[in-house]
């Protein structure tokens, strides 16, 4: 009976606890994610290049970005690109559209002085760079002010492998923590979908880089594939490694046929590279040619120094593949890529206005073969790998996921914590902010919402009404009967131990062993390309 009455007398202060703590916890939100465009941008001269659409500076100057997994830190080229590794010397337009736009430090009103304590330590190559702070116009609602940015002082020898101004997305990434220490959002988490871009209108679609999460209209209704990020001494640079454990042909008459050899014992390691120009590279011995005899394709074939750089090109009467073709996982994941996105027009710019000029005679199997002294390089998954999965990297939890993509125009935006999982209660849309990159937090103006405040003036009331109604009621309560008071406590303190809700814990579905045979080379300078292009249709 004394537990009886126990449970009684603490009946009525738990309810009033139970009661606010759920009302309190029910206004607790977190950031809902920030989604960027990928796709076509508009640039200074007035010509297309696809990247994640950023502006930077005041008045905005537009560019086309692309992530950048290794570094930490974000470049631009200025309005000397230092394009001279291109064949055709272009001018300041063509180059502007290989860079993906070209920054006028004196044409914004925003730029200031940067530091070097403002950028992180590179491991991985870097190009030499000045140092600037300016605005960065994320998208409509968004915008970094004095965020710093490295101007490229060279080419560094990426050649067109990558070519572009970077958003640097590494595992200290100033663009990241500059957003999470501002409460904008809930970890550091962001995914890519790299949409479509093939030669007709039906088979181009936008992407989208999220910050802070995923979107959830962009996958397929097949299962969530989780692994972990690999150490900083991986021979993959995004320390995203995975394991191909076979690669078939669809064919349109609904036969299939792999390209991995009857011998082959062993699976192959990939790198997920997803600013990579192609759908992947692979050893030419066996797999690419495998792949061309049972396509009925040539022997040998030029390589492509246009958008899709390296990839193989088809030569003009060479019988084209028309299937599609699915790439298997050791996790269960598979991913079949469409024609459309296996075989494109192969697309160049032109060295003096900047246009993207596109050849259907001769089009790209977007494949690298990997021959000679790249024989043995671990094998790359690039961007238009990314039309057909759905990449989402935490690195604040060290894993990362995949996803088949749907390649749907429709967005659905789910933030994501530290711990990788889902967040059930996010805010309602952000109003627009501006964070203040110098000082990691939001602009007063923007920084609370009005309804955020009030919630939190009315909890912190709530607090006190709760802790002067406990205090009160058990003074009273050891008044009338002080060794019953302390058998209660015992008895409450017991209880709650035994009712501590268990944590659950995210596992990948697998852990994939280190590679160690990937061996750095030099890119060499590709012998001259002499096709003749087509105007693009449209």
């Amino acid at each position: 009976m004394l537990w009886s009455a126990t449970r009684r007398q603490y009946m009525i202060p738990s309810l009033v606890v139970a009661f606010i703590t759920s009302a309190l916890s029910s206004d607790t939100c977190f950031p809902s994610p920030i989604a960027i465009r990928v796709g076509n941008v508009t640039l200074a001269n007035h010509q297309v290049a696809r990247g994640a659409e950023i502006h930077v500076g005041d008045p905005p100057q537009p560019f086309a970005f692309l992530p950048q997994w290794p570094y930490n830190t974000s470049f631009i080229y200025g309005i000397d690109g230092h394009c001279i590794f291109k064949r055709d010397a272009p001018t300041r337009d063509g180059c502007t559209t290989i860079r993906g736009g070209a920054y006028d430090a004196f044409a914004s009103k925003t730029r200031q002085v940067a530091y070097p304590d403002d950028f992180q330590a590179e491991n991985a190559p870097f190009p030499e760079i000045s140092l600037a702070a300016d605005n960065l116009k994320i998208n409509e609602d968004v915008t970094l002010t004095e965020f710093p940015l490295g101007v490229a002082l060279n080419d560094w020898g990426a050649e067109g492998y990558h070519p572009m101004a970077s958003i640097g997305l590494g595992t200290n990434s100033t663009f990241l923590n500059k957003l999470q220490e501002s409460g904008r959002i809930a970890s550091r988490t962001w995914s890519f979908f790299w949409g479509r871009n093939g030669g007709s209108s039906t088979s181009q679609m936008d992407g989208s880089l999220v910050l802070g999460g995923y979107d959830r209209a962009k996958l397929s209704s097949g299962e969530r594939y989780v692994e972990r990020l690999q150490n900083s001494t991986s021979p993959c640079a995004t320390q995203m490694i995975v394991t191909i454990t076979d690669m078939v042909l669809n064919f349109p008459n609904g036969s299939d046929a792999s390209i991995f050899p009857r011998s082959l014992s062993t699976a192959l390691s990939a790198c997920i590279v997803p600013d990579y120009p192609v759908l992947m590279t692979l050893p030419t011995e066996p797999f690419v040619n495998n792949f061309f005899e049972l396509t009925g394709g040539a022997g040998d074939h030029e390589r492509s120094f246009g958008i899709n750089f390296f990839a193989l090109k088809y030569s003009t009467n060479e019988k084209r593949y028309d299937g599609d073709m699915t790439i298997k996982f050791r996790s269960g994941l598979a991913v079949r890529v469409p024609n459309d996105q296996l075989v494109v027009p192969d697309v160049d710019i032109d060295p003096t206005t900047g246009e993207l000029v596109a050849n259907y005679t001769n089009p790209d199997l977007v494949i690298n073969g990997i021959q000679n002294i790249n024989a043995n390089d671990m094998p790359q998954l690039g961007r238009q790998f990314l039309s057909s999965a759905y990449l989402m990297v935490n690195q604040d939890a060290g894993q990362f996921s995949l996803w088949a993509a749907n390649p749907a125009a429709s967005q659905d935006l789910v933030a994501v914590d530290a711990n990788n999982a889902d967040i059930t209660a996010p805010c309602g849309p952000s109003a627009p902010t501006i964070i203040d990159s110098s000082s990691s937090t939001p602009s007063p103006e923007h920084a609370l919402s009005p309804g955020t405040i009030a919630g939190a003036v009315v909890g912190s009331i709530g607090g006190f009404v709760i802790l002067g109604f406990l205090a009160f009621w058990f003074i009273k309560k050891r008044r009338e009967n002080p060794w019953k008071a302390s058998e209660q406590n015992g008895v409450m303190y017991s209880h709650a131990q035994t009712e501590a809700p268990q944590q659950p814990s995210l596992k990948p579905n697998s852990e994939l062993p280190d590679s160690s045979y990937l061996v750095p080379v030099e890119l060499e300078h590709p012998a001259r390309h002499n096709a003749a292009p087509y105007e693009l249709a449209g």
